[in-house]
């Protein structure tokens, strides 16, 4: 099937353009861009850079991905990647920049929803099924696993990472890791409890969610350093796959957990 090209847009010589592709008008299209099959490129779309997209995503107004990275210590001339998988809708004014590092990429998977004004940063590595709401923000090198929802306005601070199936509220600043399976809210935002509902809608059986609420208690209400935690919890149910993810995100973090302040109890 032949791709669509409104005579006004712009494909520079040297894109790669896939099979049935829609580019409607006045978009861009830079010249070391590669498009899959089936992708629609609305109107006044730019895509630049070093950007691969795979099939079928659609890309609505004024939406820019794959262009210079907003980062003062990136040097201009480096070869830098965007890479954007299949199935993707990026709303409105949505923004993803490349890597700021030479031959490195940011990374965004498929099948994710990036609503009107929402931005990944550079260096970010954004897992497949997520949503990211209106206006909300990711700083460079964040990482975001499968299934995460992040609601409007929220703003991720650098390097933070949120784990699989986690749901963080609206107008949130995020500045520590949010462990898998977890609801998160505030300002700054901490972890509140389980994502039981967001849990139950993607499949996981009663148990499991018991699972996960268990070990949520161990290495987060127990007010137990994190190391203790970590130690228990191996002890008490480490073999089981969620328990597993968790222990290795927890195990593995930079910035720390948002944990809630724990009130000692007098004595």
């Amino acid at each position: 099937m032949p791709s669509s090209i409104h005579p006004s847009a712009i494909i520079e010589p040297g894109a790669e353009i896939g099979a049935g592709c829609r580019i409607g008008p006045y978009c861009h299209v830079g010249p070391n861009v590669i498009l899959g099959s089936g992708n629609v490129l609305r109107a006044n779309v730019v895509i630049g850079g070093h950007t691969t997209l795979g099939d079928g995503n659609e890309i609505h107004p004024f939406a820019c991905l794959g262009t210079e990275p907003e980062d003062r210590k990136f040097l201009r001339g480096s070869v830098t990647f965007t890479r954007i998988g299949s199935g993707n809708v990026f709303r409105e004014y949505a923004t993803v920049n490349a890597s700021a590092k030479q031959g490195e990429s940011t990374v965004v998977g498929s099948n994710g929803v990036f609503l009107s004004y929402s931005h990944i940063a550079h260096d970010c590595i954004v897992g497949d099924n997520v949503v990211i709401s209106c206006d909300a923000k990711l700083s460079g090198h964040v990482q975001v696993g499968d299934r995460v929802v992040i609601n409007g306005k929220t703003g991720v601070v650098q390097f933070v990472r949120i784990g699989a199936f986690a749901f963080i509220g609206g107008m949130n600043k995020v500045t520590k890791d949010i462990l898998p399976f977890c609801i998160a809210d505030g300002y700054p935002s901490v972890m509140r409890g389980i994502n039981k509902i967001g849990l139950e809608r993607n499949g996981f059986e009663a148990s499991q969610i018991q699972v996960i609420r268990s070990a949520y208690r161990t290495l987060l209400r127990q007010n137990l350093p994190l190391n203790v935690a970590i130690d228990q919890l191996k002890q008490e149910g480490g073999n089981k796959p969620e328990v597993a993810q968790m222990i290795s995100f927890a195990a593995t973090s930079v910035v720390g957990l948002a944990r809630p302040r724990m009130v000692m109890k007098e004595a």
